[in-house]
């Protein structure tokens, strides 16, 4: 799994061309094919949240939707960053027509290929090697198969679309750590992880998900800021 990298404007920038992957991850699986030992607890799937004040720009006031974790590395997406363009104009980037109606926000994933195109979908009939299941319903993939299908249905139902479609997310490039980087991250305070709950994905605003994940655990980020200063007195 690649480590973080920062492209600089990249990741804000132009999306022509989207890129579409395959990755191959199943249930109990390492990243890397390999099973995962006994004594390897993962994180995944849930969300990491950036401790105030984090310091990485790249990071701060991020949540993170982590959708793997092993021994090998991790892979996320942040979910309260937003693009500066629309769904309908990045599928008309990409080539599909009809879609241009769509007003709905792109996400901005991460610095990993900032032009790497995924989902984030409530669909939990959705199956297959490019596919991981977050949850009984939850998934993210970024096979062209499921672009396909998202633009089938924009372009069927202009009107209604939006009523009739599963809710889902699309995002532009992911967060990556290799080898022992996440749990060092953890380690020093920089995340702090929480279970994942998809209420924060779809019915809270950008602004409120940092709080809202915090909410999870009973907790604000002033309190977790003087905690951290009580422990380090």
């Amino acid at each position: 799994m690649p480590e973080p990298t920062t492209h600089g404007d990249d990741w804000a920038g132009p999306v022509e061309p989207l890129k579409f992957c395959c990755v191959p991850v199943r249930r109990g699986d390492t990243l890397s094919g390999s099973r995962c030992t006994m004594t390897f607890k993962s994180l995944a799937p849930g969300f990491l949240i950036a401790s105030p004040p984090l310091g990485d720009p790249n990071f701060d006031r991020t949540v993170v939707l982590l959708a793997a974790h092993d021994e090998d590395g991790a892979l996320g997406f942040v979910v309260n960053r937003v693009a500066p363009l629309t769904v309908g104009e990045l599928f008309g980037h990409a080539g599909y027509e009809g879609c241009g109606h769509d007003a709905s926000p792109v996400w901005l994933g991460g610095p990993v290929q900032p032009r790497s195109g995924w989902l984030v979908i409530e669909d939990g009939r959705m199956r297959g090697d490019a596919v991981i299941p977050l949850g009984p319903r939850l998934r993210v993939t970024s096979s062209r198969e499921a672009f396909d299908k998202v633009a089938r249905q924009l372009a069927a139902q202009p009107d209604n679309a939006a009523k009739r479609a599963p809710r889902r997310m699309v995002v532009l490039g992911y967060s990556g750590w290799g080898r022992s980087q996440l749990e060092n991250e953890i380690g020093r305070g920089s995340w702090l992880p929480t279970p994942l709950d998809a209420s924060i994905l779809f019915d809270v605003a950008p602004a409120d998900r940092w709080s809202g994940a915090f909410a999870l655990m009973g907790l604000t980020p002033t309190h977790l800021m003087t905690m951290r200063t009580v422990g380090e007195a």
